[in-house]
């Protein structure tokens, strides 16, 4: 029973203008989540929004693609890695959050939550003006979409990549980071620990 859900995004097959075919894949999301009894946060992946008809879609469900939320002193930046032409964020969305971390700069730890990694991508994305604000407060970095765990120290912090949560994958296991989980996260006053919960047993964030 956690206190609440976060997402990495990729919900739904997606990739089509046929709003039957999105609404049914929709429904079909919604009768998974609806089980839980907590707080479900979604955001946005490149299945879920792919063009304007499923940004529009999202929009009516969720009312926008990417916010944040301030809870128990740790803030919550939920970002939307499909806006813009590609991967990338667009300038709208880059001001929002740099104007959320000026405003929030006493919390005690910042989590960040994305569909790509971000990072990896070479061309301008805007992130490093993001990193840039974070580089004297403790953060870390959640990201899906490669389809297989991994774990990399950057700007001295924790960025993970998650695995499947049912999602294609030839579940090889953790030594391949091809496993189908949720994880974890408890704060604590060092930070998040992550422990990633499967079927088969838990593993530790490392």
């Amino acid at each position: 029973h956690p206190e609440f859900v976060m997402s990495v995004g990729d919900f739904i097959e997606g990739y089509t203008k046929d709003t039957s075919i999105l609404h049914a894949e929709w429904m079909e999301f919604d009768s998974i989540v609806d089980h839980l009894d907590m707080r479900f946060f979604a955001l946005p992946g490149n299945h879920d929004i792919s063009n304007d008809v499923m940004r529009q879609l999202w929009l009516d469900r969720y009312g926008r693609s990417y916010y944040h939320f301030r809870y128990k002193d740790v803030l919550f930046l939920a970002f939307d890695s499909n806006d813009g032409d590609g991967v990338v964020f667009s300038r709208e969305q880059l001001d929002y959050f740099k104007n959320v971390l000026k405003e929030n700069a006493d919390v005690r730890w910042t989590l960040l939550f994305m569909h790509h990694p971000i990072w990896n991508y070479r061309e301008f994305n805007g992130f490093t003006e993001i990193e840039d604000l974070l580089k004297d407060r403790p953060y870390t970095v959640f990201a899906g979409h490669t389809h297989r765990y991994f774990k990399t120290i950057r700007q001295d912090r924790n960025y993970y990549l998650l695995a499947t949560t049912g999602g294609g994958s030839r579940l090889r296991g953790p030594r391949m980071g091809e496993f189908d989980h949720v994880t974890w996260v408890t704060m604590t006053d060092q930070g998040p620990d992550l422990l990633h919960l499967q079927l088969s047993g838990m593993l530790e964030g490392d």
